[in-house]
């Protein structure tokens, strides 16, 4: 016969035993069989931004004319800006598209023609250069972080500006031109990570630590890079509208660029 009274009797014991023994483990019981909180992994940086500046050194261009012979071709040193986004892929491997604008530097070249006449030739050359990179970081995650990378893309590459004086004392004109080229590029350096980024470890439930990444990290960058910009002509020489002769080309044109950065990871 079904007894109430035995029921609700049991159901309390249950209810008194389940309290007991959560008291029990409030005050210090084993409970070396409960479950524990694993640290959070730290999440690695994923998009960052850039920005750079730097001078350039120009090693000697070919130089192709026609009727004309160059001899002493030089292109002088100068200044160059750019920025890019980039992201990182993990193993120490990151990524960026970059854009970067080298401002005028001035070509001198001596030009000898059939006659033995000498005319000497001033122009100036500046670049934009849009270049896809892969870098490999030795150091991720460091304080100091040695990388190395490669580049390709292409350059748009302008001539403007120029002349062309000769023994009598007679001035030319150069016109201006522009062109695009492929564009590659090498590069070396370091980053020096002036804030944030670390790893932090803060007190979880139950007093485990829970690690999380204080993210957005700013690295300052010191780099070097050789830059290949290809070919780049003139316009024609000509005197008082009337033209003369297609303008100098340069050839193989490069330079080694010495660069400071700021690169700042967006989380």
């Amino acid at each position: 016969m079904f007894n109430a009274g035995k029921v609700l009797l049991l159901g309390a014991a249950f209810v008194l035993g389940g309290a007991l023994s959560a008291s029990a483990a409030d005050l210090g019981g084993d409970l070396s069989d409960a479950p524990a909180m694993a640290p959070m992994p730290s999440p690695s940086a994923g998009w960052y931004v850039r920005a750079d500046g730097g001078y350039n050194w120009f090693t000697t261009p070919g130089v192709e004319t026609e009727g004309y012979s160059a001899h002493a071709t030089s292109l002088n040193g100068g200044w160059s800006v750019g920025g890019g986004i980039g992201r990182y892929f993990g193993n120490g491997f990151r990524g960026d598209i970059t854009v970067d604008y080298l401002f005028d530097s001035n070509a001198n070249s001596t030009f000898c023609d059939c006659f033995g006449g000498a005319s000497h030739a001033q122009f100036d050359f500046n670049s934009t250069v849009v270049l896809a990179n892969l870098y490999y970081d030795f150091n991720r995650g460091g304080r100091f972080v040695p990388y190395i990378g490669a580049g390709v893309g292409f350059a748009h590459n302008e001539m403007s500006n120029g002349s062309l004086t000769g023994d009598c004392g007679c001035t030319s004109r150069i016109g201006s031109d522009s062109s695009n080229s492929f564009a590659a590029a090498g590069m070396a350096g370091i980053s020096w990570r002036i804030r944030g980024g670390g790893t932090t470890y803060v007190g979880g439930m139950k007093d485990e630590p829970v690690a999380y990444s204080t993210g957005h990290a700013l690295y300052l960058d010191f780099g070097y890079r050789f830059l290949y910009l290809g070919d780049v002509r003139t316009g024609d020489i000509s005197i008082d509208g009337s033209d003369l002769a297609a303008g100098p080309k340069l050839k193989d044109v490069t330079t080694h660029q010495f660069r400071v950065g700021l690169r700042y990871d967006l989380n």
